[in-house]
C-alpha cells in the first residue's frame, strides 16, 4: 500500500470544472462500516481538498486503473481514515492529480469526520484477480429456457481465460460419465463467473447427470450435414401426420429454426410453432464420437413418424414393351419368395415365384409384378386395414379390379388375397403395351385418390411409380403432376426407375412430391425398397437448389 508523507490538507480553488456523468449521491447503504480489504488492494493517498467536484474524488489515471474502473459502470470508492477508522465514499473521475494525491470537496472531508491527514482508499466492488489463460474450466450449471438454440452463457472473464470469443464454440462435458454437448458462446458480463447457462433442451439432450461440467474451446472442425432423418412425433396430442404435414409444409422455417443448433449424436429437440418433437435418428456424414455438426438450409431432411402412421397407396407400373427386358439379375430374392408364400397359397402365386431362381435373370414386367405381390403381402401383414390400389399402363391405363378399385387389407373374405394376386400376375406379369403414357397413368391414381379422401378424408397416401422410360406423353404428364401432385400435403410419391429411365425428369417430380427416385440394380434390392415402403411413410425434403416448376 502506497504511504505518501504526512501533510496538512490543502484547498484548491475550482480549477477542475466536472460534468457529471451519474449521480454523485452514494447508495445510502454504502454508508455502513466496510471491511477493509488486503493492503495490496488498497492505496493510501494524501488529500488535497477542491471546491466544486459535485460530491466527486479525483484520482490519477493510474491509481484509477489501479481500482478498474469503468466511468459507464460506476461504483463507489471508500475512504477511511488509517486511525480512527471513520468511513466515507464517493464516486471518482480521473483528474490530472499526482499518482500520490486524492482531491475532494471539503464537505466531504469533514461529513466523513476524517481526522487525519492522508487516508486508505478502497473499492466497494471486489478486485478482480489477474485473469489466467486456461485450456478448462469447472463452472456449475444454470439451466434456462430463453429459445436460442445451441448457444451458451458464460462471463466475460471466462470467455478471455478460455481465449475464446462470442459466436465461437465451446464444448461442455460431465466427466464422470462422458456426456457432452457443444455450444455456441454468448458472453455476459454480468453473469457470475462460477456459471455457465445452457438452455434445457440442450442440456437434456446431452444425458448429463451433474450439475457441473468441464468447459473447453472447441478447436475441431464443425461439419455440414448433407442429410438429416429425423423423427417426428407431436409434442402434445395424437396426430402424427399433421405434424409431419406442417414440417412438411413449412420447409424452409423448419431449417432455418434448425440451423440455430449445433448437432451431435443423441440430439432431441422441439421445434413448438409446428408441435413437432423431433429426434436426429441418422446423419450424412454420420455422428461419431464427438464430432458436431451443423445443419445448412442446402440440407436434405427426411421426415420419419416416430410412430405408427397408417397409410394407403397406389402402385403405378409400367406394362410397356421395353418391359419384357431380360435384365433383373435375380439376387437375394429369397426372403421376398418366403414372405409371399406365408402371406398367400395359390398354384398361380407359386408357379410364378418359381421363376425366380438364385443367379437368373428375369423380364422387368415380371419384377414389377413381385414387388407388387410383396408389397400387398407386407400390408395384409400390418394388419391395420390399409388400402392398396394398382395401376398399369402403356397405351393407355387401367386400375385392376380388386372388387373395386382397390384391395382392402383388413377383408376377412376367404380367398381374397389370393384373387388379388392372380389379378396382379396375370395382368402385370403377362400383359404388355406399346407406348409409355404416364400422364394418363397419374390420371387415374388422382381418380384413386378421389375414391380414398371420399371414404377416409385426410388419411396419407403414398404413390409409388415404376417404369423403364421416358413418357411418350411427357407434356400431359408434366401437367397433371404439377396440377394433383405437386403441394398435395397427403400424398408422397415415390418413382422407381428400372432400364432407360429419364433420370432427371423422374428425380425432380419425386423431390417436388416429398419422394425420391430410386434405381435398384437388382431385384434383390427392388423387393428390399418395396418391402419398406410398404412400412414406412417417409417424406423427403430435399436440401440444395430449388427445383423449377417442369
Amino acid at each position: 500500500m502506497t504511504q505518501p508523507p504526512p501533510t496538512t490538507p490543502t484547498a484548491y480553488p475550482s480549477s477542475y470544472e466536472a460534468v457529471p456523468s451519474y449521480p454523485a449521491a452514494v447508495p445510502e447503504e454504502i454508508f455502513r462500516k466496510v471491511e477493509r480489504p488486503p493492503e495490496e488492494d488498497c492505496l493510501r493517498l494524501k488529500i488535497e481538498l477542491q471546491y466544486n467536484l459535485g460530491g466527486k474524488i479525483l484520482l490519477s489515471p493510474r491509481n484509477y486503473d489501479f481500482f478498474g474502473l469503468d466511468p459507464f459502470k460506476p461504483v463507489p470508492i471508500l475512504f477511511e481514515d488509517p486511525t480512527t477508522g471513520a468511513q466515507g465514499s464517493a464516486y471518482a473521475e480521473v483528474a490530472e492529480v499526482p499518482d500520490n494525491t486524492v482531491r475532494m470537496e471539503p464537505e466531504t472531508y469533514e461529513t466523513a469526520d476524517i481526522q487525519s491527514l492522508d487516508v486508505v482508499l478502497f473499492s466497494s466492488a471486489p478486485r478482480e484477480p489477474p485473469i489466467v489463460k486456461v485450456d478448462h474450466l469447472n463452472l456449475k450449471v444454470k439451466i434456462t429456457a430463453k429459445g436460442i438454440g445451441s448457444k451458451v452463457v458464460i462471463s466475460k472473464r471466462n470467455s478471455l481465460s478460455l481465449e475464446i470469443e462470442e459466436g465461437e464454440i465451446v464444448t461442455f462435458e460431465d466427466e464422470l460419465i462422458g456426456a457432452w454437448g457443444a455450444g455456441y458462446v454468448v458472453v455476459d458480463e454480468n453473469l457470475s463467473h462460477d456459471i455457465i447457462e445452457i438452455e434445457d433442451e440442450i442440456f437434456e439432450a446431452t444425458g448429463i447427470g451433474s450439475q457441473e461440467v468441464v468447459v473447453r474451446r472447441n478447436d475441431k472442425a464443425v461439419i455440414p450435414l448433407q442429410n438429416l432423418e429425423l423423427g417426428i412425433s407431436p409434442i402434445s396430442g395424437e396426430d402424427m401426420w399433421n405434424t409431419i404435414t406442417m414440417v412438411r409444409n413449412n420447409q424452409d422455417r423448419m431449417k432455418a429454426w434448425l440451423s440455430q443448433f449445433l448437432i451431435f449424436k443423441g440430439l432431441k429437440l422441439g421445434w413448438r410453432e409446428a408441435n413437432a418433437a423431433i429426434n436426429i435418428l441418422n446423419t450424412v456424414p454420420e455422428l461419431k464420437g464427438e464430432v458436431i455438426a451443423a445443419p445448412k438450409m442446402t440440407s436434405s431432411l427426411n421426415l420419419k413418424a416416430e410412430g405408427l402412421i397408417t397409410f394407403n397407396a397406389i402402385l403405378v407400373l409400367d406394362i410397356s414393351a421395353s418391359m419384357l427386358a431380360p435384365d433383373m439379375p435375380c439376387i437375394n430374392v429369397a426372403p421376398a419368395i418366403e414372405g409371399i408364400k406365408a402371406a398367400m397359397d395359390n398354384e398361380i402365386v407359386r408357379k410364378f415365384l418359381a421363376q425366380f431362381r438364385e443367379g437368373r435373370n428375369m423380364a422387368r414386367r415380371l419384377g414389377a409384378a413381385f414387388a407388387a405381390l410383396l408389397f400387398l403381402a407386407e400390408k395384409v401383414g400390418r394388419g391395420f386395414g390399409e388400402k392398396v390400389s394398382v395401376i398399369r399402363f402403356a397405351d393407355g391405363a387401367e386400375v385392376l379390379d380388386f372388387n373395386g378399385p382397390f384391395f382392402d387389407s383388413a377383408s376377412g373374405k376367404h380367398g381374397i388375397l389370393e384373387q388379388a394376386a392372380i389379378e396382379i400376375v396375370e395382368k402385370i406379369g403377362r400383359y404388355k403395351g406399346l407406348a409409355t403414357n404416364m400422364g394418363e397413368a397419374m390420371l387415374k391414381a388422382r381418380e384413386v385418390l378421389d375414391v380414398y379422401e371420399s371414404i377416409e378424408k385426410d388419411k396419407p397416401c403414398m404413390l409409388v411409380l415404376l417404369t423403364d422410360g421416358y413418357p411418350t406423353d411427357e407434356p400431359k404428364f408434366v401437367q397433371v403432376i404439377n396440377q394433383f401432385f405437386v403441394g398435395n400435403p397427403n400424398v408422397v410419391t415415390y418413382i422407381v426407375g428400372i432400364g432407360n429411365t429419364n433420370v432427371k425428369l423422374m428425380n425432380d417430380i419425386a423431390v417436388r412430391c416429398g419422394g425420391e427416385f430410386f434405381q435398384p440394380k437388382d431385384m434383390g434390392e427392388l423387393l428390399v425398397w418395396y418391402s419398406k415402403r410398404a412400412r414406412d411413410l417417409v417424406v423427403k425434403l430435399k436440401g440444395g437448389r430449388k427445383y423449377l416448376n417442369i
